[in-house]
């Protein structure tokens, strides 16, 4: 029922549409353009004819005006001359005899009225009108269309002057006045001409554009309720129309469209359900899941956090979570709001890291990870966490160290046994000869000479041991590895110059802190210097390169002395294992241990003859700004 109500709300839509107020038919539009064009068209040639025919039939008036005046000034040349006014008066009303004469004026010389037709009465008089004026002062035919004072159509006055043959002396003008009205009264017949055949060609033409566009409009209106049902939802309809032209092409085509359309909206029913199907299993992927899920938007707003994520970040899965700013969960102090301010300003990262969190009192170690979802223009859309609560596997990873620690035990008895015996077996030796030689010359300084060194060897081996194996207490601050290189390099300048070992370092000032324990890296630091010393009796080059890469500070000390085998280097940090004809072994196995206990990784690469590189990568505590 639903869908019905919608595709009718569509139909109604689309009647509203069809039956607004500014809604004119196809087909009256049609006869109304057609009816334009014809008025056009029509208007167009009744006034080009209108202009025409005026041209011709004044210029035949002007050409007759002109030949008459022409030839009454060569007929009046001589009464001019000789002032016969009774000759010039005759000739002036023998003239008006023609019907499109209306009157005839002779001037003489002096501009007076010489013969005036049917005006015998103006004879010797100066006219003062402003054509007459005019007319006695032409040196050439001058054509005129004016207005009389006694009719409304205009008349044409054509004034010719008359000059003695040979010269240009004027002796009179001559004046024809012709009438216009025939001239008017052909324009008027042929535009009632050109009006009553517009008006039969008018009606001719809209019966002919109405069948044009019934024709035309007939098969559209099938098509437009075809469109109106298909809005209503029925698409399986056929349309039958023969029109063999453009409309019947369109009709046909309307028709793909339609089938094409039912096509689409199973397939997308289909995948909607498919959807609907990927939806639900996602839910339910999400609620079962054990790692946490939570999704921030680049506004910091949570947009979908699963069980799970309640359960480890100590949330009530009855607190409402969505839709709320994602530091506002946290304590601004939080690592967790730290790390996702970090993600925040480094979305390209997306690294794994240890947050340590306090749930129900107890300390909780939690794996975080970050992943930018991109929307379809390639820009970040949201940020995903990943939760997964690791103190389990922390507290037996810890358990694991310690057997491996009692593991180790059985190696470290055995590198004890044979470190051990030497000092001891001196020991004996001596003590063994006390009784019979202590009164023997120098035996008992000898014996006082080698008992306490082989005693303080002991010492200093067990101190190395306790040191490998007890838990660690480290003291972890802020720490400048420039200043702390520098440093340990000092310590040991005066050594250097007596091996003739030249120290090179490569290390940028503007290093980033870490947190480390600097009284245990220092120990590190000497501990491969002197290595490398070691390694160079005869002298040489130790370079020490210091870089910033992916949130880690890499250190390498290379040194140019005899080097180890690629088979030896996987051995080097193990306890008692040493490649030096003097030593015990456990400096490198140390080393490693505070490296690892600082998060970091230690490397070893040599080649017999080409010398070592040590490797040292620690992390990069990171300044976190907020970015909401």
């Amino acid at each position: 029922m639903r869908q019905e109500k919608k595709h009718d709300g569509v139909f109604q839509g689309r009647e509203k549409i069809v039956k607004q107020p500014g809604f004119v038919s196809l087909r009256y539009r049609f006869i109304f353009i057609t009816s334009i064009m014809l008025l056009l068209l029509l208007t167009t040639l009744a006034l080009v004819l209108g202009i025409l025919q005026t041209r011709t039939i004044r210029g035949r008036i002007e050409q007759q005006g002109l030949t008459i005046a022409k030839n009454l000034g060569i007929i009046s040349v001589d009464h001019l001359i000789t002032y016969n006014y009774v000759a010039l008066e005759k000739l002036a009303n023998q003239a008006v005899h023609n019907p499109d004469i209306l009157y005839v004026i002779v001037h003489d010389k002096e501009g007076r009225v010489a013969g005036y037709s049917r005006r015998p009465d103006l004879q010797n008089q100066l006219l003062t009108d402003t054509t007459s004026l005019n007319a006695v002062e032409v040196t050439d035919p001058e054509i005129t269309v004016h207005a009389t004072e006694f009719s409304t159509i205009p008349v044409m006055d054509v004034a010719v002057p008359v000059y003695l043959p040979g010269t240009r002396d004027r002796w009179g003008t001559i004046r024809v006045c012709l009438s216009l009205e025939l001239m008017y009264l052909q324009i008027r017949q042929t535009l009632w001409s050109i009006l009553i055949l517009g008006s039969v060609a008018l009606a001719m033409g809209i019966l002919v554009s109405n069948w044009a566009a019934q024709r035309v409009t007939s098969p559209l209106e099938t098509l437009v309720k075809a469109t109106l049902e298909a809005a209503r939802g029925n698409l399986k309809q056929e349309i039958s129309i023969h029109t063999r032209d453009e409309v019947e092409i369109l009709a046909s085509n309307f028709s793909a469209m339609i089938r094409e359309i039912l096509v689409q909206k199973q397939q997308l029913e289909n995948q909607l359900k498919q959807i609907k199907h990927l939806q639900q299993y996602a839910e339910k992927i999400l609620a079962t899941m054990n790692d946490g899920l939570l999704a921030v938007d680049m506004d910091g707003i949570v947009t979908t956090v699963n069980p799970a994520a309640h359960d480890i970040l100590g949330i009530p899965r009855d607190h409402t979570v969505k839709g709320g700013h994602a530091l506002a969960l946290f304590d601004k102090t939080s690592p967790f709001a730290a790390y996702i301010q970090h993600a925040f300003e480094n979305p390209s990262t997306g690294n794994q890291r240890e947050v340590h969190l306090q749930r129900d009192g107890a300390p909780r170690v939690i794996l975080v990870g970050a992943g930018v979802l991109e929307s379809d223009k390639k820009t970040p859309r949201q940020m995903i966490f990943t939760l997964n609560d690791i103190t389990a596997l922390k507290q037996l990873e810890a358990e694991i160290r310690q057997n491996q620690r009692l593991a180790d035990l059985g190696t470290l008895a055995a590198g004890m046994a044979h470190e051990i015996r030497n000092p001891l077996s001196a020991i004996k030796t001596y003590v063994a000869l006390l009784p019979g030689k202590i009164q023997q010359p120098g035996f008992l300084e000898k014996f006082q000479r080698t008992v306490p060194r082989e005693i303080n060897r002991l010492n200093a081996l067990i101190e190395e041991l306790l040191e490998l194996s007890r838990l660690p207490k480290y003291n972890f601050k802020q720490t400048d590895i420039q200043a702390l290189l520098r440093q340990s390099i000092e310590r040991l300048e005066a050594d250097f110059k007596a091996r003739g070992i030249d120290c090179q370092w490569d290390v940028p000032d503007d290093l980033p802190r870490i947190m480390a324990d600097a009284a245990q890296l220092e120990k590190v630091f000497i501990n491969l210097l002197q290595n490398g010393a070691q390694a160079m009796p005869d002298g040489g080059v130790i370079a020490i390169c210091v870089s910033a890469q992916d949130n880690h500070l890499v250190m390498d000390f290379k040194d140019s002395g005899h080097g180890f085998s690629p088979e030896l280097a996987q051995n080097i940090f193990n306890p008692f294992f040493t490649t030096k004809s003097k030593g015990t072994g456990l400096g490198l196995a140390i080393t490693h241990k505070v490296i690892s206990e600082h998060k970091g990784q230690i490397r070893a690469k040599s080649q017999t003859g080409k010398g070592s590189c040590f490797s040292v990568t620690l992390p990069i505590q990171q300044q976190h700004q907020n970015v909401f």
